[in-house]
């Protein structure tokens, strides 16, 4: 896909891997619709991808976890830029902590959020793509969508969530121009807490949207970073030994784990 002048949305804009991707579209003179949760960041991240070379940017406040605040940004945006070229499905949250003492209102946040905040987004914008006969969708999972993280047990139900998704509605556009993407970070440095991820690698925002922009143009069906994808190739031989290892990781790291007492929750906002 040609990205100078391609309408692009993104969610959770704000900060993280969707400030850095807005930027990297905007070096490539795309035309951007941003939202996230944090208007008063949204504008800052506006403002510098017009001085990057955007030739439009409009932006707006929305909780893409309420369907109608989702809805209305895509209508908003295809208003404005009069199509839609590619979505980045990017807002999300994440949580950490012992799986049976996560709060009620945090496993809502997680399931509302990375889950149906897609959904609501997607179905939005596929019919004005349906209707070009062209169009990417590209959805920023997580390593912890094919290698599930002790302590991070809802998180990465929803990221597995992301990915059946993502490869059973790739399928049902097959032949329509729509191409769907997942893109699976491995520890990627924003505002995750340092200790509620795996060990290994971590790579900048920057990086991560560099990827994004490529499955732009030319897009395919996943998106890995090393060592991501070596455990995926892994995970039926050594999944099992590999869940007991991610455990002993996070205890030794976080000995809080093991025993009783109040537990730390580490929660991240990433739009």
């Amino acid at each position: 896909m040609r990205l100078r002048g391609a309408a692009v949305l993104i969610t959770g804009a704000s900060s993280g891997i969707g400030e850095a991707t807005a930027l990297e579209f905007a070096r490539r003179k795309a035309r951007l619709a941003l939202c996230a949760r944090r208007l008063d960041r949204l504008q800052a991240v506006a403002e510098k991808c017009r001085e990057a070379g955007a030739p439009t940017v409009t932006i707006r406040r929305a909780d893409v976890s309420r369907r109608a605040e989702a809805r209305a940004f895509v209508a908003a945006a295809l208003r404005d830029l009069d199509r839609v070229d590619v979505l980045v499905n990017n807002a999300g949250t994440g949580w950490s902590g012992r799986f049976h003492e996560m709060p009620e209102e945090a496993v809502l946040n997680l399931v509302n959020t990375n889950m149906l905040g897609l959904i609501w987004a997607t179905q939005a914008a596929l019919p004005p793509m349906l209707a070009q006969h062209a169009g990417v969708v590209i959805n920023v999972g997580s390593n912890a969508g094919v290698r599930a993280l002790p302590y991070s047990s809802t998180y990465s139900a929803t990221k597995f969530a992301l990915t059946g998704l993502g490869h059973a509605l790739r399928g049902e556009l097959s032949g329509s121009g729509v191409k769907v993407v997942t893109v699976y970070p491995y520890i990627t440095r924003t505002d995750f807490d340092p200790n509620s991820g795996p060990v290994g690698p971590s790579y900048s925002a920057a990086f991560v949207a560099a990827s994004i922009v490529r499955a732009a143009r030319f897009p395919r069906r996943d998106v890995m970073h090393f060592p991501g994808r070596l455990a995926h190739i892994a995970e039926p031989f050594l999944g099992g030994p590999l869940d007991h290892l991610l455990g002993e990781i996070r205890r030794s790291r976080q000995p809080e784990l093991s025993g009783p007492g109040d537990l730390p929750e580490h929660v991240a906002e990433l739009d």
